[in-house]
């Protein structure tokens, strides 16, 4: 029998309404409300309760003569109590003293857990006055924004930073048309090596060139002899932008000439380029969307040529064309996907992105779409085809289904033809494709992309293709519907046949190029041209993409290069998109975002999409109509692409808010939550560009509220202790050895964000002697901050300093806590002891941060899932806490880290009922923090791994028989996302008690709400046997972790909507019978820059001298963070 017995509690709610509650069966209870309503309940014979509501209305209840009831209550420690009482309660449980609970061990003091997380964090790592400090010591400058100023102020930043490259490309572009036509070329086989970039030692000062991979010796280069009238005016414009741009050219010729040169080391397109391939090229020739049909008739496989002309087809494509790979099937393009047997199904509204079908049908012409489709095209022509005998009557099929199949199947391979009958079969199949694209429901571009199809066969007959009057009456019907065609003629096909441009009507165009060879193949120019398009000189911007010349992920503003009216080429100027965030981010309104979209409504700039750090290959392009979900933003979504200024208050909106994700070994997006909000969204052109932003503030009453804090004067936020992450550079440090990492054991190191530096993207290159020696004179009075930095952050710094004077006062703490923190919401972090970090650390982005923001309860502690630390302390958890401002905004988190061992040690001692049965800790998410059981604990080593049934372990897999319970029972609720960077649909769970509910009894358990926190207790009164588990396998990684289907009550670990999905049929209980929102993309994992060797970090000295030797138990021993128990004694890990 199980007894919830909490302290002798007096409640007190209102004066006029005392109440009392005596819980001990030797005493009545009373509790009084009113004194004109007084009401008798008796539950127990043995136990009288009297509740005293209306004299007129007495009620006797009698539940059960033979079962007690105790009811567990909670009660927050006051804040006059905090720092005299709670203080000492911290340092004696650290002290690894018993902990003094009222309870005897069959009881749950659930409560415990609470009074704990709320001590730990306002003592321990010192909130509670680090919220008295931001709240006493600082100037707060609280005020109504009016929305369409604040529009224009960031409109005129983003402006101003598209205008002077605009006039910098078209600068570079008159100089380099005029000098086209007497530009110096020289054969391939004869250019110097030292003016390549993939070939010299060291880059030169007058820039370097690129050449495209495969190339004939013979051929004529024009990029490698730049004039010098060009190379003058690249210097000019760099000297104006002070070096934090890239200006490059690129011609028809496959050569590029970059300025300034890049050193070959840090070029990853030294392994495979050609410039006609890149998107600023494709965008730049062909600047209008299209879809394109690829049309395959192969006679002969394999067939290398053929392939490899595909692929280029598709990789000349722009994130602006759509897609479609069209395969023989009896005439028609063959229908599939990339799997058999796949069954459909799936709400129109919302289909996940895994689950199109690829063949025969028009697609997003995405970095992963086309690869698909190249391993399909790869997989039937692999594939063997049929002898086609004829039959009985001498007539011989078109199509043979292999091994006797007598139906199609969606697999490609499954249904092999033998090819099309006729050139007029394989157009009409592809005309077929085009005409019945698949168009979405909402459509955001005011115009129908061009259609173009491209035929690629070695089946002969182009010869003498005017002769055929079938042929060209096929050839004109195409042409007639405004579709474009290349012909692509291979091998025999090809030979004989005159490349040119054959017909043109209705503004759509016949071309014909053939490749009876490899080496014509690699000589030729890109396969698709820019039908319908003509030169234009308004500047391209192409969608942000991955740089090839290792300036990460980077905008180009791009011009057309001409000559005669023909297009010879293309120039640009890039810039790292952080530079764009930068310009845009909004510190002082909390929750307030910005986002960015072209005429197409591609998305360039939102908060759900990737961080620019955290990206190493191009991006998924997504429209903004999947990452703004309100069906109240729809009706004005096509006015923001169209570039129509306007305003729009949408009362009930809808904002998508990230709510973190376990920290261990899954490489898992960020889950999220819908929040219902008042918001008001502004927008309106950004001039000169096919570009359009939009404003979007949160309104409470009303209105738009921002929140600043300052110090009161200047000399208040002089800091002449300032300690960078960096040194000065005269100055030279002591290191100490802090587990797997250099540390500073006496000093808190302060790193700002990337996004707080005027130049982010030299920034994210390395910071200079003189930058570094200027970040110092700043936070010291002697330099103004906006001379580097884009907003002024010595107010934060004040704040994050004091911190580390709170924390070094609990010194007596120190060998329970591994690492102390604290991040501000403009970009400010601390660490102590300090440490060195990436330069593109953001701590915005990590697990931590974003736990502790998005936890709605007031005062609120939260506690992570344990990981395995990265610097060598074993299995770790971090606890946090928000500061929040006179708003309620959050304006910082401070944060601890703690070993496993300690936290399931004060666990059992606040919740000794655990210590004999089984419990666990579980997160919002479902995700399992502690457990504990009847088994003893083993004490594991410092040296963890990721493998562990702790790390990323969620209940449907640690405890499917109160998961099922709590499906049922609706506590614990399915939800899922869209991860467009993967293209996965992404399903988690949260626990979810109604209203002000805080306990819930389930068939054999008992789960407690801990308040203030994000944490959940549940206790195992019975176990049940037979029953069935949940669709788990934790051990594998995320990419085979497929759902089986997406009901929200079936059961089963978090999960990726595979190819083996099955779709819920149930509209009742699909998750899809609403749009689900995007997932927040996770930031990068490493975080610590080294720059030393296994053996300079060995020679240095520990930072913490825990005097090890003292403990005598494995239990005590493991608690502390520095000590380790091995061969049967208490051991410094360091001194391993």
């Amino acid at each position: 029998m199980i007894r919830l017995l909490p302290p002798p509690t007096t409640i007190t709610r209102n004066a006029s309404r005392p109440t009392t509650i005596t819980r001990n069966a030797s005493r009545p209870t009373t509790i009084t409300r009113n004194a004109s309503r007084p009401t008798t309940i008796t539950r127990n014979a043995s136990r009288p309760t009297t509740i005293t509501k209306n004299v007129s209305r007495p009620t006797t209840i009698t539940r059960n003569a033979s079962r007690s009831t105790t009811i567990a209550t909670y009660t927050r420690p006051t804040t006059t109590t905090t720092i005299r009482t709670l203080l000492p309660l911290l340092v004696a449980l650290v002290a690894a003293e018993t902990v003094q609970v009222t309870a005897a061990n069959d009881q749950i003091t659930w409560y415990n857990i609470g009074k704990f997380l709320q001590e730990f964090a306002n003592v321990g790592l010192g909130a509670g006055e680090l919220q008295k400090h931001l709240n006493q010591d600082y100037m707060w400058d609280n005020q109504e924004v009016r929305g369409h100023e604040k529009l224009h102020e960031i409109t005129q930043r983003v402006t101003k930073l598209f205008e002077q490259s605009i006039r910098a490309v078209e600068d570079l572009q008159l100089v380099v048309e005029q000098e086209y036509e007497t530009w110096p070329s020289l054969p391939r086989g004869q250019i110097n090596e030292s003016v390549l970039c993939c070939k010299a030692e060291e880059p030169s000062s007058t820039g370097c060139s690129l050449l495209a991979t495969h190339g004939q010796q013979d051929e004529l280069i024009l990029a490698t002899q730049t004039p010098a009238s060009v190379l003058f005016e690249m210097n000019r414009i760099q000297n104006l932008y002070k070096n934090r741009i890239t200006q490059y050219f690129a011609f028809n010729d496959g050569s590029l000439f970059v300025f300034p040169a890049r050193r070959k080391n840090y070029l990853p397109a030294c392994d495979s380029y050609d410039p006609r391939l890149r998107y600023y090229f494709t965008q730049a020739k062909s600047p209008e969307p299209r879809d394109v049909v690829v049309v395959v008739d192969a006679e002969q496989r394999p067939n290398p040529l053929l392939q490899k002309l595909v692929q280029r087809t598709f990789n000349a494509l722009s994130p602006l064309d759509r897609v479609a790979l069209c395969l023989p099937e009896d005439d028609t393009c063959s229908r599939g996907s990339l799997s058999p047997g796949v069954a459909g199904g799936w709400p129109e509204v919302d289909q996940p992105l895994r689950r199109q079908k690829l063949l025969g049908t028009v697609i997003v012409g995405s970095r992963r779409n086309k690869e698909r489709l190249n391993d399909l095209l790869n997989a039937w022509l692999k594939s063997r085809p049929p002898t086609v005998l004829p039959s009985s009557d001498g007539v011989v099929p078109s199509t043979v289904l292999p091994s006797g199949n007598t139906s199609r199947n969606t697999s490609p391979s499954s249904a092999i033809s033998s090819g099309f009958s006729s050139h007029i079969a394989a157009l009409t199949a592809g005309t077929e494709v085009l005409l019945n694209s698949f168009k979405q429901p909402f459509n955001l571009p005011a115009e129908s992309p061009h259609f173009v199809m491209v035929y690629v066969t070695d089946r002969s007959g182009w010869q003498h293709w005017e002769e055929d009057e079938e042929l060209m009456a096929a050839l004109n019907g195409t042409l007639d519907q405004s579709i474009s065609i290349v012909v692509n003629p291979i091998k025999d096909a090809g030979e004989g046949v005159k490349d040119t441009e054959l017909l043109h009507l209705n503004k759509s165009t016949l071309k014909l190029v053939a490749f009876p060879t490899l080496e014509k193949f690699y000589a030729s120019q890109t396969s698709v041209s820019s039908f319908g398009v003509t030169v234009t000189e308004r500047p391209v911007i192409p969608m942000p993409y991955w740089d090839a010349f290792g300036d990460g992920y980077i905008m180009s503003v791009c011009l057309p290069l001409s000559a005669r009216g023909e297009f010879v080429g293309a120039t640009c100027i890039d810039y790292s998109i952080i530079n764009l965030l930068a310009d845009v981010s909004i510190d002082d309104i909390n929750n307030a975002y910005v986002f960015i979209v072209n005429s197409q409504g591609n998305t360039v700039v939102h908060p759900l999409l990737p961080s620019p750090h955290a990206l190493t290959m191009d991006p998924a392009y997504v429209t903004i109509d999947k990452l703004e979900r309100d069906p109240n933003v729809r009706s004005f979504l096509r006015d923001i692409v169209r570039q129509k200024p306007g305003f729009k208050d949408v009362i009930k909106g809808t904002r998508v808010v990230s709510v973190g994700r376990p920290r261990g070994r899954l490489n898992l997006p960020n889950a999220v939550q819908r929040q219902r909000a008042s918001l008001r969204y502004l927008w309106g052109p950004i001039n000169g560009t096919d570009l359009s932003i939009a404003l979007v503030l949160p309104l409470k009453s009303g209105k738009v509220m921002a929140s600043k804090y300052h110090c009161y004067n200047s000399t208040d936020c002089h800091m002449k202790d300032f300690h960078y992450h960096l040194p000065k550079p005269s100055n030279t440090r002591s290191f100490c050895r802090f587990f797997g990492t250099r540390a500073i054991a006496d000093k808190g190191l302060v790193k700002f964000a990337p996004d707080c530096f005027n130049d982010l993207l030299g920034y994210i290159r390395g910071e200079t002697n003189q930058e570094i020696a200027l970040l110092y004179s700043i936070f010291h009075g002697d330099s103004p901050y906006d001379e580097l930095l884009s907003k002024d952050l010595r107010a934060s710094v004040k704040l994050v300093e004091k911190a580390e004077r709170v924390w070094k006062r609990a010194a007596n703490l120190s060998n329970y806590i591994g690492q102390q923190y604290m991040g501000t919401a403009d970009g400010t972090l601390i660490a102590f002891p300090g440490t060195v970090l990436k330069q593109t650390y953001d701590h915005r982005t990590r697990p931590w941060y974003l736990l502790a923001i998005s936890t709605n309860e007031e005062d609120a502690v939260s506690m992570t899932t344990p990981y395995c630390d990265e610097l060598g302390a074993g299995m770790m958890y971090t606890i946090t806490k928000a500061l929040q401002g006179p708003l309620g905004n959050p304006m910082a988190v401070v944060a601890g880290d703690f070993t496993l061992q300690y936290i399931q040690a004060i666990f059992l001692k606040n919740v000794p009922y655990c210590s004999q049965h089984t419990c666990l800790l579980v997160d919002r998410l479902g995700y399992i923090v502690i457990k504990l059981d009847q088994v003893p604990h083993s004490t594991s080593p410092r040296d963890c791994h990721n493998d562990t049934d702790l790390i990323s372990a969620h209940i449907t897999s640690i405890a499917p028989d109160i998961a099922r319970d709590l499906i049922s029972s609706k506590v614990l609720r399915r939800h899922g996302c869209h991860d467009y960077e993967r293209e996965v649909t992404f399903y988690f769970w949260s626990m979810e008690l109604n209203g002000y509910k805080t306990q819930h009894k389930g068939k054999y358990y008992l789960m407690y709400k801990i308040p203030a926190s994000n944490l959940f207790l549940v206790v195992r009164t019975e176990r049940l046997m037979g029953y069935d588990s949940c669709h788990c396998d934790h051990f594998l990684n995320e990419e085979t972790m497929e759902c089986r289907n997406t009901c929200d009550l079936a059961c089963e670990c978090p999960c990726v909507a595979g190819l083996n999905t099955r779709p819920c049929h149930d509209l009742a209980s699909d998750l899809h019978r609403w749009p689900l929102p995007a997932c927040k993309p996770r930031g990068l994992t490493l975080t610590t820059a080294k720059n030393y060797t296994s053996k300079q970090l060995s020679a240095l000295p520990p930072c913490n001298n825990a005097k090890c030797d003292v403990f005598e138990d494995e239990t005590n021993c493991n608690e502390v963070v520095f000590c380790l128990w091995l061969g049967n004694k208490c051991i410094h890990v360091d001194s391993r």
